[in-house]
Parts: structure tokens; C-alpha cells; sequence
């Protein structure tokens, strides 16, 4: 674990430093995130679930004296957790119809289908930690870079790239 308590140090650290981004973007735009089935707030709150994931995981997984097991057990925990959340977010978008079938898609893609696939990442990363295989941290190590870079996609657009209601 010792060589990667650097990683997941910076890992939490950059983590919080794009949660304050995403508070940024939400000040800048505080009307568009009122509406509930918005999908820029959908797009906000799947971003934050992503830094938080990452966030608690991180801290967590630089505590000392917790066997690769039990590390694998609470990452497990956490991505059905974060996947449930993910869907409760995505299905009222997914049920706007407002913009048409293609837009729907391109909304299930940033809000659904990319974590899913960096949440099946980590839960393979996992399940190899369970069983004890710490070359299993480089699996979770590249699912968090994943996550992070559909954090700071998802940061910037919601920075840049939001629009008002009419």
C-alpha cells in the first residue's frame, strides 16, 4: 500500500479542489439548478457524486492497517451506492422529452453510461482486492483517473457552458 498513499493522497486533495469548481458553477448559474429534473443539476449532482466517491475512497484507502479485504468490501459498498444514486439522478432526465431522442442519449452517456463503466472498473478492482491481489490498487488507481476526468469534463461544462432558462 505504501507506494500508493501518495497517489490517493493527491487523489482526495485534487478531488476536494474540483468540488470547490463545481460549487463555483453552481453560484455562477443558481437558477438552472432549482428545477429538479434540470439536466444541468442532474449533470451537477452525478459530478459530485463522482468527486465524492473518489473523495471518501481516497482518505480511505490511505488509512493504515486495513487489510486489502475489508478495502475491497467498502469500494464495492460505495459503487452500488454511487450506481443507485446515478440512476436516481438520470431517470428524470432520461424522461424530458423536450429535445428529442439524440439529445436524451448524449444526456444517458455523460450522466450514466461513463460512470457506469469507471464504477465497473473500480468494482473489479475491488473484488481483485477481496481476493487479496494487491496489483488490484492499479485497477482502482485507473478508475479513479477515470472518474476524475468525467468530474472535470462535467465541472467545466457546467463552469462554461450552461444555459439559462427562457
Amino acid at each position: 500500500m505504501g507506494d500508493w498513499n501518495l497517489f490517493f493522497a493527491t487523489s482526495a486533495g485534487s478531488a476536494a479542489t474540483l468540488v470547490g469548481l463545481l460549487f463555483v458553477a453552481t453560484q455562477l448559474h443558481l437558477g438552472v439548478f432549482k428545477d429538479p429534473a434540470s439536466r444541468w443539476g442532474a449533470l451537477a449532482q452525478v459530478t459530485l457524486t463522482v468527486l465524492a466517491v473518489n473523495f471518501a475512497l481516497s482518505l480511505f484507502l490511505i488509512m493504515p492497517g486495513i487489510a486489502l479485504a475489508v478495502r475491497g468490501d467498502v469500494i464495492l459498498a460505495i459503487v452500488v451506492f454511487a450506481i443507485y444514486r446515478s440512476i436516481r439522478i438520470w431517470w428524470p432526465v432520461m424522461r424530458l422529452g423536450e429535445k428529442g431522442r439524440r439529445h436524451r442519449i448524449a444526456q444517458s452517456f455523460w450522466l450514466l453510461v461513463l460512470p457506469f463503466i469507471a464504477y465497473a472498473d473500480l468494482a473489479f478492482g475491488a473484488v481483485g482486492l477481496v481476493g487479496g491481489s494487491s496489483p488490484s490498487l492499479g485497477t482502482v488507481g485507473g478508475a479513479f483517473l477515470f472518474l476524475f476526468a468525467i468530474a472535470l469534463r462535467n465541472a467545466w461544462r457546467l463552469v462554461v457552458s450552461v444555459e439559462e432558462p427562457s
